[in-house]
């Protein structure tokens, strides 16, 4: 669904705009949405539905009296986020529906009003997520509590949230079904995500813990469905099964499965096709592991997963949009040209890709706060002992916000080869496209790419190095 942006009216009194837009909406059927956030002249909005099959927001901006409007053509309705400035808020909206809210720029989601035709949809919705974030601003905390008082927990968090829905069906008894199934189902895929992550972050806080939980904890199981293709415009719903799949995604990492198939992606896909039954969640569940895949790896590996990627999902949204994500990667195909950069060394002195020329280069990035990046430091320094004297060099290039740390944990570790230090760099992120570490890349003596994603020193690199430098 496309959102066709109007044109922004300089009102000043907002009673004025709620009764001229009120009499519009009628007249056109249109579903009107109108901000007046004061103090935010000239910014920026985004709104984006909630449908996976959405893929970019859109923007307006706030007039000089500092409103804004949308104008939607509804068939069903919908939900939306909204995001302003920092701020996000999820709004619903129905065919024909005034949705209007007003707030202060300093302190948006406490100071919003809404107004218009049906104002107790999102004022229910702030009311659910302040409860939520109240919980989550508190969840290392909560989270490394032993089972039994982290189950209370979550159950009071439900409790809560159940108790705020029926208030709202008591006070009005003529709730839009879709509405109230969706609310329901956005109580019920919390509950149960946090159910999910709670042994992940437990053995996180109390790192060598090796923490299971009981027997009967997995029970909560029992009260979802992993193909309710009616809930798929609910981004909670979809970001359940990404968490409940990751457990079975991580069993990959085992000698007899890594050895089974040719890649991560390949078995994700495999286990996809296993696990779900529905064509649309399927297709969905496929398309998210295939674009992590290119997000953090580009086109390495698509050989293996591509053939099945395509029988899994035939929507052509979903797989236009992958087509888009490769294409950005072209500029990291084997054989271009690596772009120069120039990062500070360990020593203060600034070094650049363009000095290594006529040597392979196998450069790693990563960050201090990065267990990951971390654990491969021991198999990096065994690979360097390995390669030493031979027409490679070892570059590692930090990018943590600081020095400091960098400067410490490289001492500390006693790290060798070239050590970089490049922050926030725009050419890591931007051009090489590294959003996600450690990223390990190779390039050749020629100053091309090679691979912009190449396996970690842990996954047997040295294998593929030593026929390249042979």
């Amino acid at each position: 669904m496309k959102i066709q942006r109007s044109r922004i009216l300089a009102i000043s009194a907002i009673v004025v705009l709620i009764a001229a837009f009120a009499c519009k909406q009628k007249e056109s059927n249109k579903t009107v949405i109108l901000a007046h956030i004061n103090g935010y002249e000239g910014q920026q909005a985004l709104l984006k539905s909630t449908s996976p099959y959405q893929m970019a927001a859109d923007t307006a901006f706030f007039n000089p009296e500092s409103y804004l409007l949308y104008s939607l053509s509804l068939a069903t309705p919908e939900y939306y986020t909204v995001a302003v400035g920092k701020t996000k808020m999820i709004l619903y909206a129905r065919p024909g529906d005034s949705v209007i809210f007003s707030a202060n720029a300093t302190n948006i989601l406490p100071s919003v009003q809404f107004r218009g035709s049906a104002p107790i949809y999102n004022d229910y919705l702030i009311r659910f997520n302040k409860i939520s974030a109240d919980y989550q601003s508190k969840l290392m905390r909560n989270f490394a509590n032993p089972e039994s008082v982290v189950v209370h927990q979550i159950d009071s968090l439900r409790a809560l949230h159940a108790d705020e829905l029926a208030a709202l069906q008591k006070g009005n008894s003529n709730i839009d079904p879709y509405f109230l199934r969706i609310e329901k189902a956005r109580i019920l895929y919390e509950w149960a995500i946090l159910h999910r992550i709670y042994p992940d972050y437990y053995n996180y806080i109390h790192r060598g813990a090796d923490f299971k939980t009981s027997p009967e904890y997995d029970t909560y199981l029992a009260e979802v469905n992993l193909n309710d293709e009616t809930l798929i415009n609910l981004p909670l719903y979809l970001s359940f099964l990404d968490t409940y799949m990751r457990s079975y995604y991580n069993q990959y990492f085992t000698d007899s499965l890594e050895s089974k198939y040719s890649s991560f992606a390949e078995y994700q896909l495999h286990e996809v096709d296993k696990k779900f039954t529905n064509k649309t969640i399927k297709a969905l569940m496929a398309y998210n592991v295939v674009k992590q895949q290119i997000m953090y790896d580009g086109v390495k590996d698509m050989d293996s997963y591509w053939t099945t990627f395509k029988k899994l999902c035939n929507n052509k949204i979903l797989r236009n949009n992958i087509d888009k994500r490769l294409a950005a990667w072209d500029d990291l195909k084997k054989g271009k040209p690596a772009k120069n950069f120039t990062f500070v060394s360990i020593d203060g002195s600034p070094v650049s890709l363009s000095d290594f020329k006529g040597k392979w280069v196998y450069i790693d990035i990563w960050a201090t706060w990065c267990n990951p990046c971390m654990a491969e430091v021991p198999y990096l320094k065994k690979l360097e002992e390995e390669f030493q004297g031979k027409n490679i060099a070892f570059i590692s290039i930090s990018v943590d916000q600081t020095q400091n740390p960098w400067k410490k944990v490289v001492a500390q570790r006693q790290m060798k080869g070239v050590q970089l230090w490049a922050g926030q760099n725009e050419i890591i992120k931007n051009f090489y496209k590294v959003s996600g570490i450690p990223r390990f890349m190779i390039i050749d003596p020629q100053g091309n790419i090679y691979q912009a994603s190449a396996d970690r020193p842990s996954q047997g690199i040295a294998k593929l190095l030593a026929k390249l430098v042979k």
